[in-house]
């Protein structure tokens, strides 16, 4: 009996016996019909301070009524039930529930909560029932069958709870995962950075020292081959110190101590020693001057050197020395003094011209007796060539420098007038290469696609009897020879065969405003550029949309109003933005890879550029729309050069391509319409070597 009532006194929890007044263990325990239990003498003395008829819990203050003679004896309190230890056991464990105190009515404290009224959505007793919850208003029943209809609803959602903790419990053990594959990848890169920190640390250390031994050890072999040249020369110098000492000290002697006979007789010896001596050049210069000096390098991590050292003091230096020039062409170099130094005139000035097969031509100097020189060659042939100028056998600074001397620019030939019948234009566009080498030109006015040989012979005519407002603007032909048109009447893409025979149309539900458009050598894939979206939309050559990238803006990766398109070897696309007047680049997927130009006039410069193209060998075309001229670039974006020979008929180019001969750039060149004020014109189509005029020593890239 003992050890039942041990485990049941451990099963409650200790506060659970304390009385909420004295703070002690209860002693006769009554329990108010609020529910909070104190003991009875506890109840009676509060009772006797209060000198009511009420009593107030001390827990939660609800106020009770005192019944007759309550100061006497507390009756107020509901009487226990008292089973015994082994009944509790029992029923305990079959239904714990059962053995808890019956609950009174709030309102009516001498009732039980026996019923719940479904109207009010609350518990009540028998009175309530008389009072305030009578029927039809009100539907109540018994508020154990509530409860166990109530239990299965909480069963529902229990299930529900349970299932939430399940995943709120594995979302737990996820992120702890995470933390703790964090923590591991965190200490795994903190160890390869301090490695990396160390070995670029003595790596640099390395580099450092090596650097310095190096220009210690040039320092060193200069400064020793320049003292044994000296010492030598001084060595020379004081032996003939030496000699017109020793004839001068003899010749003296013997004028003070020999007599005439001696004197005369020595006369034939001292004459010729004399004679010799006095051939002696004693007004020399130093045949190597003092000059080092070591310019030291701010950056090491970028120029890999501390620095360099100067053994020549270079008075003169080349100025604006194109990178580029043409055969033919004479090629101009200035070359100017340092006014901050003195020089006697006059001074020896040589350059030389080293051509690519290691030949060395002459190259006039002209002296324009202002501090500067003019030198001047003509080159014939192309290729690498090196200029050297020298004074006083001296380097000057800039010297050597590369020219790079390229074809001979020009028009090949120019074709065509404004008209509608064939081989005239009205409204030229866009152009690209066909499969047999043949040029094939988009005219939005005249509605049709013509087709020529390089020279200008006209070859086929491209028009759809079934297709109204048809205003092509650019095409491109597949590896299978389908030829893809966009048609910006129409809002679609049109694709027929190299005779002109329609295959299908597609584009119709997505694009706006097409202009340019490509087929990229690598997946085959057709990209249009969506004008009035602001995009490029990418295709499969049967019509199916894959996706598209680009939208307002100008940020990287956003357009204002884009023209044209072409796709390098490996699948890059380059997109002329003609309203942010720059070119962007991406890959296949359409992620944003490069960008160069911006607006202005200058070299690499745009405003509103158009056509864009690549040669075999990846160097970039873009009509420059608004200055009139063809820029070129390296495949990175490097500015190389630009053609504005307005005196050639170069006027407002729209589309360019490339000739499969990598020999000629294509240029079309719009007739005036609505909206354009220049005067109407032809010699619409132009082709010119692609290796164009370049700017002296210029180049320019937008990151």
């Amino acid at each position: 009996m003992a050890a039942k009532e041990s485990k049941l006194l451990a099963e409650i929890d200790e506060n659970f016996l304390l009385c909420g007044i004295c703070s002690e263990r209860y002693e006769n325990a009554k329990i108010l019909p609020c529910l909070h239990s104190f003991c009875e003498p506890c109840l009676g003395k509060l009772a006797l301070a209060e000198k009511s008829t009420t009593l107030t819990c001390p827990v939660c203050r609800r106020v009770h009524e005192l019944a007759d003679n309550a100061h006497a004896k507390i009756r107020l309190t509901k009487s226990h039930r008292l089973v015994s230890v082994e009944e509790y056991g029992v029923v305990k464990s079959v239904n714990p529930a059962s053995v808890r105190p019956p609950v009174y009515s709030s309102t009516h404290p001498e009732y039980q909560i026996e019923f719940y009224c479904d109207t009010c959505d609350k518990v009540i007793c028998l009175k309530c029932i008389a009072l305030d919850h009578t029927k039809p208003d009100h539907l109540y029943r018994c508020v154990k069958d509530a409860a166990k209809e109530f239990t299965k609803t909480l069963h529902v959602v229990i299930d529900k709870v349970k299932k939430k903790e399940t995943e709120v419990n594995n979302s737990k053990v996820l992120v702890q995962q995470i933390i703790e594959s964090l923590d591991k990848c965190y200490q795994r890169v903190e160890v390869n950075i301090k490695k990396h920190i160390c070995q670029t640390t003595e790596e640099i250390t390395r580099l450092i020292q090596e650097n310095g031994d190096k220009l210690l050890t040039e320092l060193k072999g200069e400064y020793e081959k320049r003292k044994v040249i000296l010492t030598a020369q001084l060595k020379e110098v004081d032996i003939a110190e030496n000699d017109l000492t020793s004839t001068r000290e003899y010749v003296e002697k013997l004028m003070h101590y020999g007599n005439a006979s001696q004197l005369m007789s020595a006369k034939k010896g001292v004459d010729h020693q004399t004679e010799e001596l006095l051939k002696v050049q004693t007004q020399v210069e130093p045949v190597e001057d003092d000059y080092m000096k070591f310019q030291p390098c701010n950056d090491f991590c970028r120029d890999k050197s501390l620095g360099t050292t100067k053994f020549v003091q270079t008075v003169y230096k080349l100025h604006a020395v194109s990178q580029y020039a043409r055969v033919g062409e004479e090629i101009i170099v200035r070359c100017s003094r340092d006014v901050k130094e003195i020089i006697s005139p006059p001074v020896k000035v040589e350059a030389v011209m080293t051509t690519p097969d290691g030949n060395t031509e002459k190259v006039e100097v002209k002296d324009n007796e202002n501090g500067t020189m003019t030198l001047k060659t003509r080159v014939e042939v192309e290729g690498e060539h090196e200029l050297s100028v020298t004074v006083c056998e001296k380097p000057v600074e800039g010297s050597p420098v590369n020219i790079k001397v390229i074809a001979k620019k020009g028009l090949v030939c120019k074709f065509g007038e404004q008209g509608s019948g064939i081989g005239q234009f009205n409204g030229l566009q866009g152009m690209t290469m066909m499969r047999n080498g043949d040029m094939l030109v988009a005219e939005n006015y005249n509605e049709r696609l013509q087709s020529f040989t390089v020279n200008g012979r006209h070859r086929k005519m491209f028009k759809f009897a079934n297709i109204s407002n048809f205003y092509p603007y650019d095409a491109a032909v597949s590896m299978n020879g389908g030829v893809f048109t966009t048609d910006n009447g129409n809002k679609q893409v049109i694709v027929c065969d190299e005779n002109g025979e329609l295959i299908r149309c597609f584009g119709k539900d997505r694009i706006r405003s097409p202009i340019g458009i490509a087929i990229s050598p690598v997946n085959g894939r057709v990209y249009i550029v969506d004008n009035w979206a602001h995009c490029v939309h990418i295709y499969d050559q049967d019509g199916n949309h894959i996706e598209s990238f680009g939208s307002e803006g100008s940020r990287k990766g956003r357009f204002r109003f884009p023209r044209f398109v072409c796709i390098d070897t490996i699948g890059n696309v380059y997109v002329s933005d003609s309203g942010n007047h720059r070119i962007q680049v991406f890959n296949g997927d359409g992620q944003f890879l490069n960008m160069f130009g911006y607006k202005g006039i200058g070299d690499g410069q745009f405003n509103n550029p158009q056509g864009v193209s690549l040669d075999k060998n990846g160097y970039v075309y873009v009509s420059d729309y608004k200055n009139i001229r063809i820029l070129k670039f390296e495949p990175g974006g490097d500015f190389v050069c630009c053609d504005d020979n307005v005196s050639e008929g170069l006027c407002h180019a729209t589309g360019l391509c490339v000739t499969d001969d990598n020999k000629a750039i294509v240029i079309v060149k719009i007739i005036a319409s609505r909206g354009c004020d220049m005067e109407d014109s032809f010699v619409p189509l132009k082709l010119v070597e692609t290796n164009s005029v370049p700017r002296a020593g210029q180049r320019y890239v937008q990151q």
